[in-house]
């Protein structure tokens, strides 16, 4: 039978929906049970499994939630980019009071978000088609938690990536807060936005989310930073009510740069 089915070609990808807005394509591409989003080449911007569609199947969205060690329980999460919505849908149903704003310049992401990709809409969760460079410096609210996944077909708009923006995210947040950011280490520029995060924050760690491509960068205010085995006993918690591998994503936990450090166990 699965020789049949592969000589058949039904378990060939193809081309579900496309659109293009301001010179960027945006694709949903289906094979069996996964269904992608796609900027016209084959990066994967997005992924969700149609019969689990709560799943987080891209490994760099699990280690985005890895910022929930820092806040077990958000109020309120600004996303900076929406793709196929994985990380705010997934968040939506975990956390029933919570309050979502998200972020994204291409309406035609959007569009698929919702027509493919499963994103809710309700009254707790606010999408803003708007330039987040120009939208940023007008938000008066503060935020528990800022994920920062802004993508275009080959790396992240480059008004997104100067530390000038940092410094309005970090405007946004709560002294106590986080911002969690997608970096990709093959567009030549990891080094450099890596030092950004470092002039920006009195705390930052980082994870790398897979072998080549994803590291995930976490940064603070906060003066001093916990001892680790306060943040073991918080991801067994998020583990078991969850269902993610917290405790083997802190392993990939590491210190970048500190200005007062805390975490005596760490070394």
């Amino acid at each position: 039978m699965k020789i049949l089915k592969i000589l058949s070609g039904t378990n060939q990808e193809h081309l579900l929906w496309e659109s293009k807005v301001s010179g960027l394509t945006v694709q949903v591409w289906e094979k069996d049970d996964r269904r992608e989003l796609r900027f016209g080449n084959h990066i994967m911007q997005s992924v969700i499994s149609k019969n689990r569609p709560d799943q987080l199947v891209l490994p760099y969205s699990r280690f985005m939630l890895l910022g929930l060690l820092f806040c077990p329980e958000p109020k309120s999460v600004l996303h900076i980019g929406l793709g196929g919505g994985s990380i705010v849908r997934w968040m939506h149903r975990e956390f029933p009071e919570l309050q979502q704003t998200v972020i994204e310049i291409n309406s035609t992401v959007i569009e698929a978000a919702h027509s493919y990709f499963e994103l809710p809409q309700d009254e707790r969760l606010r999408v803003l088609c708007a330039d987040a460079a120009e939208m940023i410096p007008t938000l008066t609210d503060k935020f528990d938690l800022i994920i920062l996944d802004a993508f275009g077909d080959y790396g992240p708009p480059e008004e997104l990536t100067r530390i000038e923006f940092l410094h309005k995210l970090r405007d946004c947040l709560h002294y106590d807060s986080w911002l969690v950011g997608n970096l990709w280490t093959v567009t030549g520029d990891f080094e450099e936005r890596r030092e950004q995060w470092k002039l920006t924050f009195k705390q930052l760690l980082e994870a790398r989310a897979n072998r080549k491509g994803n590291v995930i960068l976490y940064g603070s205010q906060l003066s001093q930073l916990p001892e680790k085995k306060q943040f073991e006993a918080t991801a067994k918690i998020l583990q078991k009510r969850h269902q993610l591998d917290f405790r083997k994503m802190l392993r990939e936990l590491k210190k970048v740069f500190w200005k007062v450090n805390h975490w005596k166990e760490w070394d």
